[in-house]
């Protein structure tokens, strides 16, 4: 039995399609190119970091694109380059990583905007102190939810009116996300499967 762990981001303002161009772009940029899924072979002996894997789903009703990443430990240090290439978009990043409490980030202008509870803060050359509610609820409000009463991630998650699951990647991906979603695979350029193909 495998301990729960996802990275799911979440996108208002901006298109599916400029979602994934932010994407490939950043992860251009990270060394990753674009790969048809079909062209690995089945039981291929993947190496560490060869691979990254993302689900594309939205927009829903509200507009929000979602990123769903198969690499929970990459997940805020990807997202501190979405929102650079999104400037205008409001970014919230919920990671699970396994055995630890449920993490989020929320981004606007570029930047991290706010860390709501604790984390290692890993990605980042800084330690900031976790958000208290009335800024939380200002961004929440500007996302085009309600406001929360506790800085809590569980609270922020529960707000953000998205359609989400707390799934592993993998069953994410094979049909357990609510919205359909679209698959997008990157293998590194160092890969030997990328240099022979």
């Amino acid at each position: 039995m495998t301990t729960l762990r996802f990275a799911q981001v979440f996108v208002r303002n901006a298109s599916p399609d400029e979602v994934r161009a932010a994407l490939i772009a950043v992860l251009d940029r990270d060394g990753y190119a674009p790969f048809d899924a079909a062209r690995i072979p089945a039981g291929y002996p993947a190496g560490a970091r060869e691979i990254d894997r993302f689900l594309l789903a939205g927009p829903d009703a509200a507009g929000t694109v979602t990123l769903v990443a198969s690499d929970v430990r990459r997940a805020f240090a990807r997202c501190n380059d979405l929102a650079v290439a999104l400037p205008r978009a409001l970014l919230a990043a919920l990671v699970l990583p396994p055995a630890e409490a449920l993490r989020v980030k929320l981004y606007r202008d570029g930047a991290l905007a706010h860390k709501v509870g604790d984390d290692p803060d890993e990605e980042l050359f800084y330690t900031p102190l976790p958000a208290e509610a009335p800024s939380v609820s200002a961004f929440l409000l500007a996302w085009g939810a309600s406001p929360v009463s506790e800085a809590s991630p569980d609270a922020v998650a529960r707000m953000l009116g998205v359609a989400r699951a707390d799934l592993p990647f993998d069953e994410a991906a094979g049909g357990g996300w609510p919205v359909p979603v679209v698959p997008l695979t990157f293998l590194s350029r160092r890969s030997r499967l990328f240099l022979e193909s």
